[in-house]
């Protein structure tokens, strides 16, 4: 009995261990600056599934049927005669993030903002500069501090497709990450800053969720090394974002957020999170 007894404990122990190492991630600093955000997710729709479904419907019912698409929620109706006889939901891709991070100072005013519009698959000949409007017209409920800039007051740049496995080498590519892009997000407003923030895709569903923040630290550190620290330009802020379950294509089932303070020698501090 006490050898059980002292099986359990070291069981415990070592799970104690590895969801700190794995999960919590509890070698990392903590910034005394806290984060707020808001993120909205853009996606994709298959043609050929839609187009398959269509056939289908026309050999279940003839002719006669008539299907069409909602583009904003991927459901399709199938009609005879006029009358729905069938809906269904269209498969959606996880396409492109819009992103507003507010960095805040310990006294709780609001000090620096990241606007950002990035694919994990990014085309970096064609990066999106025009984002003040989509927020202000798509995101009314932000705090309208939030919303009062234009697209002069931010750049993106210094953009770099992440390696395979996203920098973690054979690591990465077992634990099926697929691709990513960093980029350089710089605020020119008051208080102004620069962060690299890299938006990534991954293969996780279901088991990956609970493991992002450790790997958003070791995606982030990898992303970082491009950078000298010491640097003027080197940016002093990071965020990881990884789509872990990108076939939701919703912000808040399909991705995963995590924030940093960047420090001497590239040193990571996570920002805990302050609602707007």
């Amino acid at each position: 009995m006490r050898h059980l007894r002292t099986g359990i404990w070291a069981v415990a122990i070592i799970g104690g261990i590895a969801y700190g190492e794995l999960v919590y991630d509890w070698r990392i600093w903590r910034s005394n600056q806290r984060i707020s955000h808001a993120v909205a997710v853009t996606h994709s729709l298959s043609v050929a599934s839609y187009t398959k479904h269509g056939a289908e419907m026309v050999q279940k019912y003839g002719e006669r049927a008539k299907a069409s698409l909602a583009l904003d929620t991927g459901i399709t109706e199938v009609r005879l005669d006029g009358k729905v006889v069938e809906t269904y939901q269209e498969k959606r891709t996880l396409e492109g993030v819009y992103g507003m991070l507010v960095i805040w100072s310990r006294n709780g005013v609001t000090s620096t903002r990241f606007p950002f519009s990035l694919a994990a698959n990014q085309d970096l000949a064609a990066l999106n500069l025009t984002v003040a409007d989509w927020f202000k017209n798509r995101l009314k409920n932000l705090p309208k501090a939030w919303l009062e800039f234009s697209d002069k007051d931010w750049t993106i740049d210094r953009c770099e497709t992440l390696p395979a496995g996203l920098g973690l080498g054979a690591v990465g590519d077992m634990l099926r990450l697929r691709e990513g892009t960093s980029c350089v997000v710089t605020w020119k407003g008051p208080q102004p800053g620069s962060m690299l923030i890299s938006v990534n895709r991954a293969d996780g569903d279901p088991w990956m969720r609970p493991f992002t923040r450790r790997l958003c630290r070791a995606i982030t550190e990898a992303a970082l090394n491009r950078f000298v620290p010491a640097a003027p330009d080197s940016p002093k802020y990071a965020a990881c974002i990884v789509a872990d379950r990108p076939d939701y294509a919703s912000a808040q089932k399909s991705l995963a957020l995590n924030v940093y303070s960047v420090g001497p020698s590239n040193a990571l501090a996570r920002m805990e999170e302050m609602p707007p």
